[in-house]
């Protein structure tokens, strides 16, 4: 029962966290758009959907695809709402809509499609290299320059990651670093040693910051 409970509060801290940095997040225009979300749709790197290419150079992100249906149901537009600001993403997102099959529900003719591009599964953190997290932490600056990299979907998932390892491990301090100086000293880290894993990384940087 103690091993129950220690698991179920390490879960509730990270997902206390995950939530946090999302509400940091702004808004997209799709987030306060008056026409309503009829679905969203999560695609990985290691989706068929994804192309290795575009994964491998960090190119991620969120696509909003509005579509309007005559009074037959069939697709009377197809256009991007809310651009991911790649252009592979949009069109990629846009050629997924058109093979939608969307029916038409009551009066409601326009609806919004969200397409979810994301490069790391909560599986694969623990084996993502410092390299691959550079391409990542470059994308992101250049295409977001407005944006924190804690935004980057792989930052606050590697970070509830590492908080639910140290929980299960029983290294877990009683109050966690804050988040900037453990990403800034990851980021400074990962440039200097590319060749190292990732987490790694942000746990030995998290741990020297409890130190101090």
């Amino acid at each position: 029962m103690a091993t129950r409970n220690h698991t179920m509060k390490a879960l509730a801290a990270c997902a206390t966290l995950a939530l946090s940095l999302l509400a940091m997040a702004p808004q997209s225009a799709a987030a306060q758009a008056t026409l309503p979300t009829w679905r969203e749709i999560m695609i990985y790197a290691t989706d068929a959907g994804y192309p290795a290419v575009l994964s491998q150079r960090g190119v991620q992100g969120n696509v909003t695809v509005e579509l309007a249906l005559d009074d037959k149901g069939r697709k009377a537009v197809v256009a991007v709402r809310d651009s991911s600001r790649s252009a592979e993403l949009d069109a990629l997102a846009l050629t997924m809509a058109r093979r939608l099959d969307i029916p038409a529900s009551g009066e409601r003719r326009s609806g919004l499609v969200v397409f979810k591009f994301k490069k790391d599964h909560i599986s694969t953190i623990a084996i993502k290299s410092c390299a691959d997290f550079n391409v990542d932490a470059a994308w992101q600056a250049a295409t977001f320059p407005e944006r924190s990299l804690r935004e980057l979907p792989v930052t606050y998932e590697s970070i509830g990651t590492l908080i639910y390892s140290m929980h299960r491990e029983g290294s877990a301090p009683q109050s966690f670093p804050a988040l900037e100086p453990v990403l800034n000293a990851t980021v400074a880290a990962c440039a200097r040693t590319p060749e190292a894993g990732m987490l790694d990384v942000m746990r030995q940087e998290a741990l020297k910051l409890i130190e101090q």
